[in-house]
């Protein structure tokens, strides 16, 4: 049986549909819908009440599959759903509560409640910790409650703090919650335990450990090659070389191989397989469900069932792991040690021995630690070092200014962005700059440590010339070369910081990933965990090397930085790094250009493009939507698409034309070259840009084009 999480689509369009069309709709389609019961207690207590988080929490309630069957389907009809309906209900979340809503008798707060959902519903949810504080302590309504909501609404983003999450005892998820702060906390300090997953495979694979012990003392370790077929293609996921029919391991929760082997149907249910590609690149770890080759052995149609718990790729070493598909690992060996001690996965050995021996999941490696630490936030929610990461255009130095604003006022970022005008923040973030609590840098391939740090630069000093000098230059001056030690915007604003422990500081680095980490920040990369600043129990100093000061990062110096995940993804970055900052994904959202440019639906164009984009390439590469942002007459169109769009798509095609034709939908945009041979290949034709002065450029058809046939394409994955 295939591990299937088809309900996320199905239940993100839902959402999306609720969010946007609002309470009318919501009760005149909660009341259209068939229920299995006559007596509804979502519709009992009048129209204000019918409220999404209540609809969403009675939806999922748990009533046996063939009910929730029978309701499904009817929403699936009342909400004119396109999504593929998900068959199999084994993986929807099935809250057990007895009080399905979200108000006492009709006394509720529908305005607090439509709020809250519609932030938790955007693709990069901005909830405020003040509307979740007040919604956790209504009447009726607990963090299991809660938590359980938010996670059917978008389940890329949240997770249940419910029974089953205990399976990690040590985090104490449920009963320490309080408020969105610790929950954030909590939530990221389980995500770290699976590198890659979403939250929504997490929270399966943590029920399905609770009910049958999945992982035990009995589980073995074997190993399997994504090269399935011997044909050097990578089939852990999709991407242009494979065939248009390859079952990729990735994202369909599954292993195969291509030819019979003899240990074909050694693994069991509950066992883990490593899967890497060739001898020495890892590709991730994932725990057995099903054995689809166990009892009658191979054929080509057969797969594994798997649950994944580590989906990062990592360079495991040169001697690698031998080549054998399902070979098994010896316990201990050569081959488990040189996995488990791989930067990228011995977080996950870690989770699955403590599994096994039905202990705690404590931190047992330096890696671990550091990687749990990074999750303690502030009360108001801000991590001392945090990072927002997203494609190109999102905002995310847009968003640097506010939320380092926020940090500074010990404000939430979320509710400062959304309740400030840009203008008043703005004018706040200029004076804190001014006053040097606010630091703005750029990273780059050239910076260095003598930039960031200290380092000794060579200057040259004119004095006048006293006599005639070869040296003197034609206006009597004369030339001295000095050298002098330079303090870099890091030292700067750390001693700043530490002179002055009243108030905050922030650093912002911008473009954080595109710099050597270990050039720049050197050995005091450790310094800036948050154990180690000044002030705390294991506060550490470090000896800088030109002026031999004794340095150390304060803790009220909050490090605030932003990465482009199409520049480099957040995978491979610097380890580092990834093992020391709190990520913020922030993705493309349409909802922002909500005003139609003469005729174009800008969310509808920016849908569609992406979801191509996606198809072809991956969901790091899509359009950000400050491209759009501003744009407000066709003439700016067509100037934001050949200025800015365009190019970004060649880069990320390397000019291939064909698949830039293709995520514009065959729009005029990308044309036959007219110059090319007339014998030339038809199959695969010459093409090139429209040129920038045709009048098609200023169409508002070949923009609609773009989006015409797109068939409602949902370019939001809850990214």
């Amino acid at each position: 049986m295939r591990i299937d999480h088809s309900w996320v689509p199905w239940m993100r369009e839902l959402v999306t549909k609720i969010a946007e069309s609002g309470e009318s709709y919501l009760v005149e389609k909660a009341k259209a819908v068939e229920w299995f019961t006559d007596d509804v207690a979502l519709l009992r207590y009048g129209d204000e009440n019918i409220d999404p988080l209540s609809f969403m929490y009675f939806l999922a309630r748990d009533r046996g599959d063939d009910k929730l069957h029978s309701e499904l389907k009817s929403v699936h009809k009342v909400f004119d759903i396109e999504a593929e309906y998900p068959e199999s209900v084994l993986y929807i979340p099935r809250p057990n509560g007895l009080n399905t809503l979200f108000h006492f008798r009709g006394e509720g707060r529908p305005d607090l409640i439509w709020r809250l959902f519609r932030d938790a519903a955007h693709s990069t949810p901005k909830i405020s910790g003040s509307d979740f504080d007040e919604t956790l302590n209504m009447k009726g309504v607990k963090i299991k409650k809660l938590t359980q909501t938010l996670y059917i609404v978008n389940p890329y983003h949240f997770l249940p703090a419910d029974d089953h999450n205990e399976v990690l005892p040590s985090l104490e998820f449920q009963e320490k919650v309080r408020s969105y702060a610790e929950y954030l906390a909590r939530k990221e300090a389980v995500r770290r335990h699976f590198p890659g997953c979403e939250f929504y495979e997490i929270d399966t694979f943590l029920n399905i450990q609770n009910r049958s012990r999945l992982i035990n003392r009995g589980s073995k370790f074997f190993h399997i090659n994504s090269n399935v077929y011997g044909d050097k293609l990578d089939y852990w996921e999709r991407y242009e070389p494979l065939p248009k029919d390859a079952l990729t391991f990735k994202e369909q929760n599954i292993v195969y191989i291509g030819e019979e082997r003899k240990r074909v149907k050694d693994p069991k249910s509950g066992d883990i397989i490593f899967v890497r590609f060739g001898s020495n690149e890892g590709r991730g770890i994932g725990v057995v469900g099903q054995n689809g080759y166990y009892p009658d052995g191979w054929s080509p149609e057969k797969r594994i069932s798997v649950y994944w718990i580590n989906k990062q790729s990592e360079y495991i070493g040169r001697e690698g792991v031998g080549n054998i598909s399902f070979r098994k690992i010896k316990t201990p060996s050569s081959t488990y040690n040189k996995i488990r001690e791989s930067d990228a996965y011995k977080i996950s050995f870690n989770l699955i021995e403590k599994l096994q021996n039905g202990g705690e999941v404590q931190p047992n490696n330096e890696a671990e630690s550091r990687a749990r630490e990074m999750t303690q936030m502030q009360d108001d929610g801000n991590a001392l070092n945090t990072i927002l990461f997203g494609p190109p255009g999102t905002g995310k130095t847009y968003e640097a200014v506010s939320h380092a604003v926020a940090i500074i006022e010990g404000k939430d970022p979320a509710e400062l962005t959304k309740s400030e005008l840009r203008k008043q923040v703005k004018e706040r973030f200029d004076k804190l700059k001014e006053q040097g609590q606010i630091e703005f840098v750029t990273f780059h391939q050239n910076y260095t440590y003598e930039d960031f740090i200290e380092g000794i630069r060579p200057m040259l000093r004119r004095n006048k010339s006293t006599g005639e000098d070869e040296s003197a230059s034609a206006d009597g001056n004369q030339n001295e070369l000095i050298y002098d030690l330079h303090d870099g915007i890091f030292k700067k604003i750390s001693q700043q910081a530490e002179d002055d422990d009243d108030n905050r500081y922030v650093l912002i680095i911008d473009e954080i990933n595109r710099g050597n980490i270990a050039k720049i920040f050197g050995e005091l990369i450790t310094l800036v965990e948050p154990s180690k600043r000044l002030g705390e129990e294991d506060a550490a100093r470090a000896t800088l090397p030109y002026s031999g000061e004794s340095f150390g990062v304060p803790n009220n110096l909050y490090i605030l930085g932003t990465m482009n995940t199409a520049d480099r993804g957040v995978a491979p970055l610097d380890t580092a790094l990834r093992r020391r900052f709190h990520f913020l994904e922030r993705m493309p959202n349409p909802t922002w250009l909500q005003k139609p440019i003469n005729g174009v639906d800008g969310q509808k164009l920016l849908t569609a493009i992406n979801a191509r984009i996606k198809a072809k390439l991956d969901r790091e590469h899509q359009i950000g939507h400050t491209y759009l942002i501003g744009v407000k007459n066709i003439n700016a169109l067509a100037d934001a698409f050949q200025r800015s769009i365009l190019p970004l798509l060649q880069e990320y095609f390397y000019d291939d034309w064909g698949k830039i034709q293709y995520v514009l939908n065959d729009n005029p945009f990308v044309r036959k070259d007219p110059s090319a041979p007339k014998d030339s290949d038809a199959d695969r034709p010459m093409l090139e840009l429209l040129p920038h002065d045709d009048a098609r450029w200023r169409q508002a058809e070949s923009y609609q084009q773009i989006y015409a046939s797109s068939g409602g394409e949902e370019g939001n994955d809850g990214g």
